[in-house]
Formats: structure tokens, sequence, C-alpha cells
């Protein structure tokens, strides 16, 4: 007995195929463009405009994205010191301003050689006026808050960080979570020796790498980066991956296929034509 394999040609089973290629490719192009428009649209740094650069830093050169980017947040704060640090802030970035939340609750922010303390009846004074996005922060409250903003603009994950030798109290510039081996960028890595977070740490070993309690940057927190000389920080943020996506995608057609009638499940199994003789 012989199978007639001519089956698996059929014209149909041809232009079924190719329809679903074609609706992939179609589906690639677009994850793509998707994908480059997550980037931050941003507009030349100039003093009083939008995009202007930010002062109270140790950082040059960082510039706002525009305003469709907009968006509202909360950095969620226990009682006592909170080292955090800002993703986002809105077009206001006085203290005053972005401490509306936490009236009557905060009383101190501490910065890298700035600080600010709000004292009743008078509001917020010292060194510190402006809030920065690429500043690590002490945000010192009564009782447990949520610190939240609303038309944040996010900030450039291309930002440069000048850090000098020794401290430097500077922010993530990302809303997730990223390894420390990924975010920092190796030709700089040998020249950084400590992170310290809020209750974690981590040091640069040689010949082991990072060592210690935290592994990860996240976006909302602050920490001191000590370095051996200065050099200039850009964080390694993860793009939107257009293979995961595509991926998904194809799982998704492969489900559609499956629900119809002529083809139940992933393998489609055919009478076979028998020749006797």
């Amino acid at each position: 007995m012989d199978v007639d394999r001519r089956q698996w040609f059929q014209p149909r089973r041809v232009e079924a195929t190719l329809k679903n290629l074609v609706c992939l490719f179609v589906l690639f192009i677009f994850v793509h463009a998707e994908a480059a428009q997550i980037q931050w649209d941003v507009h030349d740094p100039v003093d009083g405009v939008d995009g202007g650069k930010w002062k109270d830093s140790n950082v040059s050169d960082s510039e706002i994205p525009n305003e469709s980017s907009a968006i509202d947040y909360c950095v969620e704060l226990h009682a006592g010191n909170n080292l955090i640090s800002f993703y986002a802030l809105p077009e206001d970035a006085s203290i005053s301003n972005v401490m509306t939340s936490l009236i009557g609750n905060a009383t101190e922010v501490i910065g890298e050689s700035v600080a600010a303390k709000y004292i009743d009846g008078v509001g917020w004074t010292g060194s510190l006026k402006t809030i920065s996005p690429i500043s690590g922060y002490w945000v010192k409250v009564n009782e447990v808050d949520s610190l939240c903003l609303a038309d944040a603009m996010p900030t450039d994950s291309d930002t440069k960080y000048e850090l000098h030798a020794g401290s430097n109290l500077v922010s993530f510039p990302y809303q997730g979570r990223v390894s420390i081996g990924d975010a920092l960028p190796d030709d700089i890595e040998s020249s950084l020796t400590e992170i310290i977070g809020e209750g974690v740490a981590a040091s640069n070993i040689e010949g082991h790498g990072w060592s210690g309690s935290l592994t990860a940057f996240e976006g909302g927190k602050g920490y001191w980066i000590t370095a051996t000389d200065p050099v200039v920080l850009v964080y390694g943020i993860p793009e939107p991956s257009s293979f995961l996506l595509l991926g998904i995608g194809l799982a998704v057609v492969l489900g559609r296929r499956s629900q119809h009638p002529q083809h139940k499940g992933f393998s489609v199994v055919r009478p076979a034509i028998i020749s006797i003789g």
C-alpha cells in the first residue's frame, strides 16, 4: 500500500500558508514601528523651554521628553528615611510642587550636598530648591505615605551621569528593574567599586563581578555609586523585544487556526488515499 502525498500540496493549503506568512510579515513590520516609537522624542536643551537642563545636579545634558509622554505614578514610602529617586517629573519640579502630596508628613529632603526642611507656616527652606530626575534623595516622613505625581515627563533613558571620583547619589531613569551587570556599561564598570541602596549594597570584586544583596537597579529608588575616577555613566536600558511580540502574534495566529473546523489542534491529520495493487 502506498500513501498519495499529493494532498499536502493542495492549492487551498498553499494559499492558507501564504496568507499566514503575509500576516506575520505585516505584524513584524508593525511591531518594529511600535518599538521605535516607544523611545522618547526629546527636544534640544534650551534654558526656560521644554527640554531645558536641570539645576542642582551633578549630571549634565539631561533632557525632558515631550509632553505627550506624561505619566502619573506614586512612590511608596515607609515611616522614617527613604532613599528614592524620580524617573519622571512634572514641568514644575520645585520641591514645594513635587512634595505636595506629602504636606504635613514629610519633614526633610536631603540630596548630595543639598538639603531642604519643611517648617510649618513657612514651607520648604534650604539649599535644595529643585528636584532633579538624575539625583537620588533621602526623604523623611513621619508616617507611611505615597509620594504621587501627575503629568510627569519621563527622564530620557540616554541621560549622561557625570560621576566624580568618590560617592555619587544618583537616580535610575527607568520604571522597571534592570540587573547591575546589564545596566552598567562594560567600559566603565571597572571604575565603579560599590553601589549602595536603602538596606542593600553590592561590591565589584575583581575577577568575580558584583556581589552582595543588591542585584538590580529599580525605578523610584536612589543609589550611592562609588567611582575610583571621573566617568560618564549612561545606563543600559532594555528596548522592547520585537521578536517576543512577534512570537506572541504567531501564537495568536496558530491559536485561531486551531479553532477552525478543518484544523483541530496544531497538527492536521487527513485521510490517506490508498492505492491497491
